[in-house]
């Protein structure tokens, strides 16, 4: 996905957007970037950075891509002979973006052991290299991205509030699909032009209203990997019989990763009788509901009671 196939289209979600990254970009006051997966979030961060003027770069990275030692190393750097195998000095991330902005990627991701490093770094721009004697510093922005609401993270005990509101200094949701559900027909028309380099190609009306009425789960990345699809199916007219052989494919084999739910229960309640030595008075006590219902689940699934625990049965 390219920057400005998300920045297509001209529905009032998109043009909020817009007119929000105009007004910020130009500030030095970091910017937390929320919404779903497939939206588009790294794409704000390069139309931030490229409307910011600064003369560093933007150096963007995923949190989760990285383990906690792994983490501070990337961020912060390290000097010649700080572990074995450190052969020669790393800037780090924060250093290389000095100038320029840094981009967090899935910050909710981050070991809170290390949130609190990061927060020291946020704040004063200064930090301390592995194995280094002496603190380094850097002029960076912080931009960052989730696909949860921080605050959620943070009710949940899993993210600082303090790093939280620092990130936050002003918040940008970046729309999902199906709030901007009629920017689907220019988005589409530009997957498929350029999956086709360029070359002309029709979409029907018919398999525009059939991309509109979708809920879009995965966002505007979904929507390009079905064009794609779809146009192996098509030759110069992308039309509803094309979309219905990628959708039906993706249905099926959504429902072959699906495990089988009855299966699932039946294995359920069966772990469940057995850790209470299938006493069924026991195992409805432990979920909070009455005897009755546990009878009723395991005749539901053919469970029956090992004949020789018939009479703990009763409790």
């Amino acid at each position: 996905m390219t920057f400005n196939s998300m920045m297509i289209g001209d529905s009032a979600a998109m043009r909020r957007l817009r007119g929000y990254i105009d007004a910020v970009a130009p500030t030095r006051v970091p910017v937390l970037i929320e919404g779903e997966t497939g939206t588009g979030k790294e794409l704000v961060a390069v139309m931030l950075h490229r409307e910011s003027k600064r003369s560093g770069e933007l150096i963007a990275f995923n949190i989760c891509a990285l383990g906690e030692t792994m983490f501070e190393d990337a961020l912060f750097g390290h000097v010649r002979g700080a572990y074995t195998g450190a052969q020669s000095d790393s800037l780090g991330f924060l250093r290389e973006a000095n100038g320029g902005t840094v981009f967090l990627d899935e910050i909710s991701g981050l070991a809170l052991a290390a949130q609190a490093k990061l927060l020291r770094a946020i704040e004063t721009g200064v930090f301390r290299p592995i194995g280094s004697s002496r603190d380094a510093r850097s002029d960076f922005r912080t931009v960052a991205a989730t696909n949860e609401v921080l605050d959620d993270a943070v009710a949940a005990g899993r993210f600082r509030a303090d790093l939280a509101h620092r990130l936050s200094g002003i918040i940008l949701a970046v729309p999902a699909l199906r709030e901007r559900i009629d920017d689907v027909p220019e988005l589409a028309r530009f997957f498929a032009e350029r999956a086709r380099a360029g070359a002309p190609i029709t979409i029907t009306p018919d398999a525009i209203d059939a991309l509109q009425s979708r809920a879009w789960p995965g966002n505007v990345r979904e929507l390009k990997q079905v064009i794609e699809s779809a146009l192996i199916f098509a030759r110069h007219t992308l039309d509803v019989d094309a979309l219905e052989v990628v959708f039906s494919q993706r249905s099926r084999a959504r429902e072959e990763r699906r495990p089988d739910r009855r299966l699932v229960a039946r294995q359920s309640l069966v772990k469940l009788l057995s850790s209470n030595d299938w006493n069924t008075e026991r195992a409805a006590t432990s979920l909070g509901v009455h005897r009755t219902t546990i009878y009723r689940r395991m005749r539901r699934f053919g469970i029956r009671l090992p004949s020789s625990d018939l009479g703990a049965a009763a409790g």
